[in-house]
């Protein structure tokens, strides 16, 4: 079982300096840390639903937590998803019958409590023969999860209670009321200028830490080019830097400099047009 780091306060504290928009994931994570550390310490919280619009950071958010908890992580993205089988596995009477994503997770991963991200849960054909929510009806619930058995694999039960799940979604109104009752509901906005800023510093700071380049360039943004970025969407701002980085890399420079960012991602120009007021 993954247990909480010693430091764990610390680390929500660094996930609110990296997605300051998500304070009411990290006010939940920190309850429920807090619990667990007067018990078994295991990282644990119940299922989450991540309710914003698209490009704000839902699914790097959730990769940063399992990141910093050292936790198995896996995205099932729900938009594409044909049936219940790539969660739960397929009828073992199919000729290509297979596993599900969960089994293998919990098989061959050494922690029992991995985070599983249900991209996108809002954009399920729920019209479809085979229903891809299904399976949640069942794994959503710490006690029915216990036992889950994988359909191309009826010959026993594993416990898949330990799961941490987190869902996102655009909007809710299209999950069904049952499924959405299984869940803590968060509402995330999209981030500030400001915090968008401080969002660009954060990656670009983790961008360093683990290339093996990093250490080549400066420790931080400058303010000019913390200027421009602070219009982008968090989903572009990784590709914005890692393009800017090259360009200054290719000049032989240790720092970003706003002619580095990429045409596309400077400020928008304004066309030639009326406005209506």
């Amino acid at each position: 079982m993954g247990v909480l780091p010693c430091d764990w306060p610390a680390v929500l504290d660094e996930f609110i300096q990296a997605f300051p928009n998500f304070f009411e994931l990290a006010d939940l994570l920190r309850d429920h840390f807090a619990l667990s550390a007067l018990g078994d310490q295991r990282v644990a919280w119940p299922p989450v639903l991540l309710v914003g619009s698209a490009g704000i950071g839902k699914t790097e958010a959730a990769r940063w937590l399992a990141e910093k908890l050292s936790l198995p992580f896996r995205v099932l993205d729900m938009a594409s998803a044909q049936s219940g089988s790539p969660l739960a596995g397929s009828e073992s009477f199919w000729s290509n019958s297979e596993p599900g994503m969960l089994f293998e997770l919990l098989a061959y991963q050494p922690k029992a409590n991995p985070i599983m991200l249900l991209d996108e849960l809002d954009k399920v054909d729920q019209q479809k023969p085979y229903d891809p929510m299904a399976p949640l009806y069942t794994l959503l619930e710490s006690r029915s999860a216990r036992s889950f058995m994988d359909l191309s694999i009826r010959d026993f039960t594993i416990d898949a209670s330990h799961v941490n799940w987190i869902a996102t979604a655009n909007c809710a109104d299209n999950i069904p009321a049952p499924l959405l009752s299984r869940m803590a509901v968060l509402h995330v906005q999209a981030p500030t200028p400001d915090q968008v800023a401080r969002i660009a510093q954060a990656i670009y700071v983790r961008m360093r830490a683990e290339a093996c380049w990093g250490e080549t360039f400066a420790s931080k943004l400058d303010d000019a080019v913390l200027d421009q970025l602070r219009g982008l969407p968090p989903r572009q701002l990784s590709q914005a830097l890692r393009r800017a980085l090259g360009r200054a890399a290719r000049d032989e420079r240790d720092h970003i400099t706003i002619q580095d960012l990429p045409p596309a991602m400077g400020p928008a120009v304004r066309g030639i047009g009326f406005i209506a007021t």
